[in-house]
């Protein structure tokens, strides 16, 4: 199962650099306060990763923490598509719900336009009481095997 401290040293090993949020609180979503023990936590910066799957096997999905799936849009580009359960999220990715990284995810992503326009991606990071913020020009410079698109 992944981990915070396995995130955090993937991210260090990759040379990325990280602030670390720590929540006084857990959530599965995008927080809408700063529940920060360091008040380093932006809502306005929150995105989400969400796992999908089509007949092309699993994509993740980045969107802005506010922002919900336009679902008859992200179906032009992938076709038929459903996010998977809590327990192939666990068995087949290694995350809990609500800890997905998208700086360790080795799969294709589809970055929503709204979001590349935050200056900064608070994002899951391993716990549910864990986050990293991280420089959208940063995050974007280290994904490898992305499409931006519209999808909000």
């Amino acid at each position: 199962m992944k981990s915070f401290d396995s995130i955090k040293a993937k991210l260090e090993e990759k040379g990325i650099i990280f602030e670390v949020v720590t929540f006084t609180d857990i959530a599965v979503s995008a927080r809408t306060t700063d529940t920060s023990t360091d008040h380093n936590y932006n809502p306005a910066n929150s995105i989400k990763t969400l796992i999908i799957s089509t007949k092309d096997g699993f994509t993740g999905v980045i969107l802005k923490g506010s922002d919900r799936v336009d679902q008859p849009k992200l179906k032009a580009i992938v076709g038929k598509w459903k996010v998977v359960d809590s327990e192939t999220l666990q068995s087949d990715l290694g995350y809990i719900p609500g800890t997905i990284c998208p700086l360790d995810l080795d799969l294709p992503l589809l970055i929503d336009e709204a979001a590349t326009t935050l200056d900064t991606w608070s994002m899951g990071a391993g716990a549910n009481d864990k986050g990293f913020n991280v420089k959208t020009e940063v995050a974007l410079k280290a994904l490898t095997k992305y499409r931006t698109v519209q999808i909000s």
